[in-house]
């Protein structure tokens, strides 16, 4: 390096010599071009200078190509996530509902005995839409809720007897006819037990290996309680529609004229019967503590007359759901790929945990279902899709709930409770009928305060 400056030192010093001896100056390009010439070497800072560009530019360059790949992986990934298909229910498969109803063929495997078989008219049938292996779950229910010999209208009076000017009572005046023990007192109405019946539905199991010993089972539980309907699809959480399909399929052909009311619910459903019962004979049920947040500020008050059930001709009540859109994750069980649906708001529908209608309602449904599209979540197909092509008003009722609720109050005060398993819904009922139990009500006062209760503003 010394050795470079000191020659470079001495051609400069030479080269100003002979610019005074002869007068002739050199240019900075000459001299630069003649030190080139005679040592034929770049200065060394140079040359650092353009390396370390080129390795920012190299850098910068690499990072940018290494997240423009990153971001069309993820993007192309997304792109098919969000396309998979349902599960039985791909793009080519036909959602022609006539397909899977076969309106003009017999698909029922096994009937239930007393259920629109006897000349006795049924004031309630709650279907309760089961998966074949939930045993446990369909036994619970006949030693509770569905018990409807223990189970049944008188139970009201002992629930809430004691807050007798907090609701108001029945005026329903054709109940005669459902009571099985016909009378005109109001006294006798009140210990009454109406012609309510629980049946179970259920398809065939999905697996050829178990399933002799699963059909088995089945048909063993019908001997014992002959409280099932089977009816003939595979039977599966993406086939719920089929399902619901098929018992309004079975209801109209053999209960035309025989049931008053069909309640359609799950097995992981908890049903309050009497206070059901009691709704639809036009009573209000008394709000307690633990119900007031599952109110709105008109549901609060059930001593108003405008809170009696508003039947009409078509009826079809449950928990409303307003302005929901569809869920495009494929992780949700509630999935709808835009093939299904490509809308971006479902019609207002009702849970379908649990939702209640008429016959006429029943009647209606079924036919329109033949002539709609089928989409895989039954509660938006039925009482969504198929109800708002009908013009069919879905009410709102604040006492069926899609969830249940901590305070086992709720339960003495509610119609539905939803997510109970085999052993809460034990508890649930132990509750209930335990008469003793107390269950306070809101004061007076609390009443004519500004409440900070559910506004359910464009969803009536």
């Amino acid at each position: 390096m010394k050795l470079y400056h000191f020659k470079l030192f001495k051609l400069k010093n030479m080269s100003k010599r002979s610019m005074l001896e002869d007068d002739d100056e050199l240019s900075d390009n000459e001299e630069s071009s003649l030190v080139k010439e005679v040592y034929n070497v770049k200065p060394r800072s140079f040359k650092f200078l353009n390396a370390n560009k080129m390795n920012k530019i190299l850098f910068i360059v690499t990072v940018f190509l290494v997240l423009l790949s990153i971001h069309i992986l993820i993007y192309s990934n997304v792109k098919v996530y969000s396309q998979r298909m349902i599960v039985g229910w791909s793009r080519n498969t036909s959602r022609q509902t006539i397909d899977y109803a076969r309106p003009n063929e017999n698909t029922t495997l096994i009937e239930p005995v007393k259920a629109c078989h006897e000349d006795i008219p049924i004031f309630l049938l709650i279907v309760v839409c089961s998966s074949l292996i939930n045993f446990e779950a369909r036994q619970t229910i006949r030693e509770t809720w569905g018990n409807s010999t223990n189970f049944n209208y008188p139970v009201f009076e002992k629930l809430h007897g004691k807050y007798d000017k907090f609701y108001l009572k029945p005026n329903n005046k054709h109940w005669e006819r459902y009571a099985e023990n016909s009378t005109t007192s109001d006294h006798q109405l009140n210990r009454s037990n109406f012609n309510i019946r629980v049946v179970f539905l259920l398809g065939v199991p999905t697996n050829e290996r178990s399933f002799d010993e699963l059909q088995y089972q089945i048909n063993y539980e019908h001997e014992l309680y002959g409280d099932i309907i089977q009816e003939n699809f595979l039977d599966s959480y993406n086939n719920l529609t089929i399902k619901t399909v098929l018992m309004l399929k079975w209801a109209n052909i053999n209960c035309v004229e025989k049931v008053k009311y069909i309640m359609k619910c799950d097995d992981d459903t908890f049903v309050n019967v009497p206070n059901l019962i009691h709704v639809l004979l036009g009573g209000t049920v008394p709000v307690y503590n633990a119900t007031v947040s599952v109110n709105d500020k008109l549901s609060i008050n059930a001593r108003s007359a405008r809170n009696r059930l508003s039947e009409g001709k078509n009826l079809l009540l449950g928990f409303k759901f307003c302005s929901a859109k569809p869920v495009r994750d494929v992780r949700s069980k509630w999935y709808a790929p835009n093939y299904s649906f490509n809308g971006e708001i479902y019609p207002d529908y009702l849970s379908g945990t649990a939702y209640l209608m008429n016959f006429e309602t029943a009647k209606k449904l079924y036919k329109g279902s033949l002539s709609t599209p089928m989409f895989h979540l039954e509660d938006v197909y039925l009482t969504g899709f198929v109800a708002n092509r009908l013009k069919i008003k879905r009410q709102p009722h604040p006492l069926f709930s899609f969830v249940s609720i901590k305070d086992r109050c709720s339960l003495r005060g509610m119609i539905t409770q939803h997510k109970m398993t085999p052993m809460t819904v034990e508890e649930a009922y132990s509750f209930i009928m335990n008469f003793s139990t107390q269950c306070s009500v809101p004061k007076k006062s609390y009443l004519g305060r500004k409440l900070e209760l559910i506004n359910r503003k464009g969803c009536k």
